[in-house]
């Protein structure tokens, strides 16, 4: 199983403070609603949907006050991967359009900005095909004003991506800019639609032409170094990254990703300080604590790892990825119990993409003596024909005894040479272990070595071997 952490890509949501119409000097509740949108603006989305929440308890026909509601519930939906916050943020914005009549296009761009998230985080395609044919709708509206179309052209260009349209939303974001060249968010969005759609020579040129645009944004700096990043460019990476922080020191997203850029370089020691300074910046940050326990795993400092993962599934307690990571370093602890209940909560959590673990609870569950339990669970493997099972499959075959040593290895893909060299690094590590099992200390040893040659550090078969040959 890959151990690689993705990466932490920063979006930007409703592009720009928009006001929803001129204040009322007659409106009572104005100095609530400006307070309202300032909060928002400052990022405090309780105090915003506090606000607008009790001026709709007086008023509960205020469609401004439905939309800043719209937008922070939205935006702390996003935040904080809640859908349901999400779906309230839909509702009013739909209260909003209906108590103003459909006379204020702006108050779409919560609803569209929504659904558009309710599609990622429920990979549901028919939330951003729903949310496409309102912006189309808009769109097709001849009045609107230069700022108007840009922010809707730009919120389209949202909706593509989704869809797996990049390239229609380079296309929207291209628009938005050439209405309002100074667009930030479109500015931002253009390089990686480009990147997303495989075009990186125009990804780099739009990333360059941001930063020439702001060069005082640690944004800028940042999403670039990701790019750079993707491209395996790590050096160029780090030095982005340090000018973001060196542009604003507080900013604990660049200093998060310039770790995770030092950990994938092999440098777990310096990853560690990184990752350090960013949780004494925001410490309840559960993916950052799963990063830094990583960069202790790497350095063999394994109670510390513990500590940190189980501070992050604390944290994030549905998090499939955080408690396999934690179950791999009670394994590497040989504290199989433990190991096999985080597998297991991860399995629950996410079936398909934690099938990877299957070896892995096989294994926890013989040394936890249920090897009969453990055989019972996987036999069905067995009746499966050779060329039907993928690698994961095949790794438990060979631990049931179905296939030989032999056959693990003849089994490898060499069509693909990274994925052979996966492939290969996974089945000596299980190799090793069987023969730990069986009492075989010296072939144990050079098929943990032959894991460690293959030098893929982000394999969690990588870091078994180091824990079991005391190398780091």
């Amino acid at each position: 199983m890959s151990r690689l952490l993705p990466l932490l890509i920063l979006c930007l949501g409703i592009p720009v403070t928009l006001a929803a119409q001129p204040p009322n000097p007659n409106d009572p509740f104005a100095q609530q609603k400006m307070q309202a949108d300032q909060a928002q603006q400052q990022g405090d989305h309780a105090k915003s949907i506090e606000l607008t929440s009790q001026i709709l308890q007086q008023k509960p026909d205020d469609h401004v006050a439905y939309y800043l509601r719209a937008s922070a519930r939205v935006e702390s939906g996003r935040e904080k991967g809640n859908t349901q916050s999400i779906r309230e943020g839909i509702g009013d914005a739909r209260e909003a359009i209906r108590y103003s009549q459909n006379q204020n296009v702006n108050y779409y761009l919560p609803y569209l900005y929504g659904m558009m998230n309710l599609a990622v985080m429920e990979n549901k395609k028919s939330h951003a095909e729903t949310a496409l044919n309102v912006a189309n709708q808009i769109l097709a509206r001849p009045n609107l004003t230069a700022e108007e179309r840009a922010n809707f052209h730009y919120q389209r260009g949202m909706i593509y991506l989704p869809l797996n349209k990049p390239q229609d939303a380079a296309k929207d974001f291209s628009e938005t800019i050439k209405l309002q060249p100074n667009h930030f968010a479109a500015l931002l969005a253009l390089p990686d639609a480009y990147a997303l759609a495989g075009n990186n020579e125009m990804a780099l040129a739009s990333f360059n032409d941001v930063v020439q645009k702001q060069p005082n944004s640690p944004i800028v700096y940042n999403n670039r170094a990701m790019f750079y990043q993707q491209q395996g460019k790590l050096q160029e990476a780090v030095n982005d990254f340090s000018r973001a922080i060196q542009i604003d020191p507080q900013y604990h997203h660049a200093i998060t990703n310039r770790g995770f850029a030092y950990l994938e370089g092999g440098k777990p020691q310096v990853a560690e300080a990184d990752l350090t300074q960013s949780l004494s910046i925001a410490p309840n940050q559960p993916f950052v604590l799963g990063m830094r326990g990583e960069a202790r795993l790497l350095q063999g400092k394994i109670d510390q790892a513990i500590a940190d993962q189980k501070q992050a599934v604390q944290l994030d307690p549905n998090n499939a990825a955080l408690h396999s990571d934690l179950g791999f370093s009670y394994y590497f602890k040989q504290n199989y119990p433990e190991a096999l209940a985080q597998f297991n909560l991860a399995a629950q959590q996410a079936p398909e993409q934690m099938k990877v673990l299957n070896p892995w609870i096989y294994m926890a569950m013989v040394r936890s003596n249920q090897k009969p339990a453990a055989d019972a669970k996987f036999q069905s493997i067995l009746s499966q024909k050779p060329e039907s099972r993928d690698s994961v499959d095949t790794i438990l075959a060979f631990l049931l005894g179905g296939i030989t040593e032999a056959d693990l290895l003849k089994s490898i893909d060499l069509k693909d040479p990274k994925r052979a060299k996966a492939q290969t690094c996974e089945a000596h590590y299980f190799i090793g272990e069987k023969a730990l099992l069986a009492g075989d200390s010296a072939k144990a040893t050079q098929n943990f070595q032959q894991t460690l040659n293959t030098n893929l550090k982000n394999l969690s078969a990588y870091r078994g071997a180091q824990y079991a040959l005391k190398k780091f």
